[in-house]
């Protein structure tokens, strides 16, 4: 699961950003000025940085020039600052991305997906079987060499199994991860998808926590 320092002084969008990328299976940690994000950036080791530039005690550019002395960790600013000149003091303070305010949730998703796929491309093959190849970068996957087709939501499913390997994963924890806030829950719909990912890497990959819940086992 990859994790995610969120610095932004305003309380209620710090929330609203966390609990969005919680529900697409972030591990997220909340910070609102710029000498706490140093800190816990030394600290503690993220995947990604998003940081408002309007901060108490440092601007994000400052903030983003120190944490570059030690780290090349993903930088995405969030400002209601505009123009050319911000945009470039942004990236040339180290920012990989940078998005005006007021932006959408699923922006922010897609920009993070992109640069954590550009950044840890590494990781890009997933085997889950010798024949069975998840590629993360292109959100693909393929068995025997043949591209296999998903459902958005089955995507979705295969990829919260990859990230939590192991782990018994709550029907509630699955809804919040693979349904939007404005979509109806559906027991029977994850059945579905279960049975779909099953028939393709294996019954014997998806256990069925009894009365709990469902585990990838890696």
């Amino acid at each position: 699961m990859k994790k995610i320092l969120i610095v932004e002084d305003d309380v209620d969008l710090n929330t609203t950003v966390s609990k969005f990328l919680k529900l697409k299976s972030f591990e997220c940690t909340s910070a609102f000025d710029g000498k706490t994000a140093i800190d816990m950036a030394y600290e503690h080791n993220y995947d990604l940085i998003i940081l408002d530039v309007k901060l108490p005690f440092f601007n994000g550019f400052k903030v983003a020039k120190k944490i570059r002395e030690n780290s090349n960790i993903p930088i995405i600013f969030l400002t209601s600052l505009n123009g050319e000149k911000d945009t470039e003091k942004g990236f040339l303070a180290g920012g990989d991305d940078y998005i005006t305010k007021p932006f959408s949730l699923s922006e922010l998703h897609l920009r993070i997906d992109a640069i954590l796929r550009r950044m840890y491309k590494n990781e890009s093959k997933i085997y889950i079987k010798q024949n069975i190849v998840f590629d993360s970068q292109n959100l693909t996957l393929y068995k025997d060499n043949k591209l296999l087709h998903l459902t958005q939501k089955e995507l979705s499913l295969l990829i919260l199994f990859l990230q939590n390997r192991d782990k018994i994963l709550t029907r509630q924890e699955i809804f919040e991860a693979i349904y939007d806030y404005n979509e109806q829950e559906n027991e029977a719909s994850l059945r579905v998808f279960i049975t779909k990912l099953r028939k393709i890497i294996g019954k014997e990959k998806i256990e069925t926590m009894k009365n709990v819940g469902y585990r990838y086992v890696g």
